[in-house]
């Protein structure tokens, strides 16, 4: 009988069976890892148009849109959806297929005067996950992970200051954006309307994008927020210092404090500018910056839209499109005031912000 060797691998043709492996790895992974984002990116799309049927649906039945929120206690009118600082995001749940969340929280809330408020637990809506207003392509924060988390922020215009503490100087938060909020005396703005925004639905930005704040995070993509010196007398950042405050890599030079640098969508139904207000005034993934010694949390500030997608953010505009903003867009000169009337000192960015800045915009 006659046998037959068999001839093995050598070690230098496994070698190259694993060379080649490896290679194909390498090209496929980055692949598939694109095909898992542009998924990720275009769910976090659809969730933003979900969120502007909603508005459309509460301004359908309210003929208002709600209020960003309110500074103290009470029953604001006829937004009987914010009470104690609550964000929009409490008048807009039963459009969102949350109807019983709604009504066991609007149940849980105390009368007027009462001490009810979205940073505590035992209110319903506070801690409940909801996936459809968080963007899948930004990991979760382990900042006050209880609570509900948000990363569709609602947007204040091309202004970031109110002159005083009350809220109520020059109408109060969000008097150049689509939304505003008010105190409970009914001092400041009022419930923006659909014919309030002269500038058209179309070209008017109602919510935008914002990373939610991390752990220990010191830079952009991380959700951090800095503090500069103020501009002047003004409840506003100095931009220029704003801007000159990121290092290489987007760090920030002073990442702030605790009590007020990691609170970006850490809290999604409190109304506060830092958990849920975005502005127009710096491009989009430009750094987030509060005013000198301002650490509180309900104060104001540049808060800078930002996503974890390249190139941009995503923005709803009023009449319920969603569209992707790339981190060029013109905006404008940063060494301006900002102003209560007329055009956005901001470019193209600010202009998108302003409900009624009278500017006339092209494509964008």
């Amino acid at each position: 009988m006659k046998l037959v060797r068999r001839r093995a691998f050598t070690l230098i043709e496994l070698l190259v069976v694993i060379a080649i492996i490896a290679i194909l790895v390498a090209l496929l992974l980055p692949a598939v890892q694109q095909a898992r984002e542009a998924a990720r990116r275009a769910q976090c799309k659809s969730n933003m148009k979900q969120l502007g049927v909603a508005l459309h649906n509460y301004h359908d039945v309210h003929n208002c849109l709600p209020l960003g929120c309110t500074a103290a206690g009470g029953t604001i009118g006829g937004n009987q959806n914010q009470t104690r600082r609550f964000s929009a995001y409490l008048g807009i749940l039963p459009y969102i297929d949350q109807a019983p969340l709604y009504d066991a929280t609007m149940a849980n809330l105390e009368p007027a005067g009462g001490n009810t408020a979205p940073w505590q637990n035992g209110v319903p809506c506070v801690t409940a996950k909801l996936p459809s207003i968080r963007c899948p392509s930004d990991p979760d924060s382990g900042v006050d992970a209880r609570k509900a988390h948000t990363n569709y922020f609602f947007s204040h215009g091309d202004n970031a200051w109110d002159q005083n503490s009350a809220w109520n100087g020059n109408g109060g938060r969000g008097i150049r954006g689509m939304f505003t909020c008010i105190r409970n005396d009914g001092q400041g703005g009022k419930a923006r309307n659909f014919r309030d925004v002269t500038d058209g639905l179309s070209n008017t930005i109602a919510m935008g994008e914002h990373i939610v704040a991390k752990n220990n995070g010191d830079r952009i993509d991380q959700g951090t927020t800095t503090t500069v010196v103020s501009n002047g007398g003004r409840r506003s950042p100095h931009l220029v210092a704003c801007i000159a405050s990121v290092g290489a890599g987007g760090k920030y030079a002073n990442k702030g404090n605790n009590n007020g640098s990691k609170l970006a969508g850490t809290r999604a139904f409190d109304g506060a500018p830092p958990f849920t207000t975005v502005n127009t005034i710096l491009p989009p993934n430009g750094p987030s910056c509060k005013h000198q010694n301002n650490n509180a949390h309900d104060r104001d500030g540049v808060f800078t839209m930002s996503s974890q997608h390249i190139g941009g953010v995503h923005v709803l505009m009023g009449d319920g499109a969603v569209k992707f903003i790339g981190n060029s867009i013109d905006s404008g000169d940063p060494t301006q005031n900002p102003v209560t009337a007329g055009e956005s000192p901001y470019g193209v960015w600010g202009a998108l912000g302003t409900v009624a800045g009278t500017e006339l915009l092209g494509d964008f």
